[in-house]
């Protein structure tokens, strides 16, 4: 190989160093640009997840509201029942031994 080969050999591997490191850089500058992408992307979710997260919280606190509301609304339905039964047995008591009474009234 002549001294002009060689030298064109060597300037050629400069060249090939020189667009490789080039290149180089382009992939890692890229690479940050995604990631960067990447990373306010990420912190897009997050917060979605977060409010997410709140809402349900809110949800979770509404529905127990509601549910120790409706509770307390059987709980007092229930009790008004009760006395009107218990009001109605007393009374169907009182007319069942009143009836006796008539009863025993017309035998004699």
């Amino acid at each position: 190989m002549s001294a002009r080969e060689q030298a064109a050999s060597k300037e050629d591997l400069k060249d090939l160093q020189k667009d490789l490191k080039l290149f180089k850089e382009e992939i890692v500058h890229e690479f940050h640009v995604v990631s960067e992408g990447l990373g306010d992307q990420i912190k897009l979710v997050a917060e979605g997840h977060s409010v997410l997260v709140e809402r349900l919280d809110r949800i979770e606190k509404e529905n127990e509201r509601q549910h120790l509301e409706t509770r307390s609304l059987i709980k007092l339905s229930f009790s008004e029942l009760d006395r009107r039964l218990s009001t109605l047995e007393s009374e169907v008591k009182d007319l069942q031994e009143w009836r006796k009474h008539v009863e025993s009234r017309h035998q004699v």
